[in-house]
């Protein structure tokens, strides 16, 4: 898994997956297979938890912190509520593909998110998707408010159309 690092002025609008805050590319290895030899549909799901985790990653960067310092990356911990997934084409073995997400929305303890999956050499869409992410006290492991930190962080990552509700 690689993140592909954008440009200060976005990507080229050429480009699917441009809408999207953070990229990360993956390879698809056999094991995402299905009898049919291509992409697992529920294989889509790990995909999209690799768009939430480099999107963390961005974030502690953001905040100083190195991702795999756990104690220090308390109050940006959170948990799957809900995820959809529109499927729109087929993907196969040793593909590139490049994932996007980004965050639509952050009301209270709740953290909404839009995917793409796009396979690179081609432009192909795969699947777009959308989740809901509860913040949690990764402590106590209950939900609290999101991290005013995370906020601010994502706004940057975000700008204006990041929809925040508290």
């Amino acid at each position: 898994m690689t993140k592909i690092e954008k440009q200060k002025s976005g990507t080229s609008p050429r480009e699917p997956w441009s809408e999207f805050s953070v990229l990360v590319e993956t390879v698809v290895r056999w094991r995402d297979l299905d009898s049919y030899n291509h992409i697992n549909n529920s294989v889509y799901l790990n995909y999209f938890e690799e768009g939430r985790i480099e999107y963390l990653y961005r974030i502690a960067a953001m905040a100083g912190v190195k991702a795999t310092d756990h104690n220090r990356f308390d109050g940006f911990s959170s948990t799957l509520t809900k995820t959809e997934i529109d499927f729109k084409g087929q993907g196969f073995l040793h593909e590139t593909l490049v994932i996007g997400i980004r965050y639509t929305a952050i009301r209270k303890i709740f953290m909404e998110a839009e995917y793409g999956i796009f396979v690179k050499a081609d432009r192909r869409l795969l699947a777009r998707g959308n989740s809901v992410q509860v913040a949690i006290d990764s402590k106590a492991f209950k939900p609290v408010r999101v991290s005013e930190k995370f906020i601010e962080y994502a706004k940057q990552l975000e700008g204006d159309r990041l929809v925040v509700v508290m």
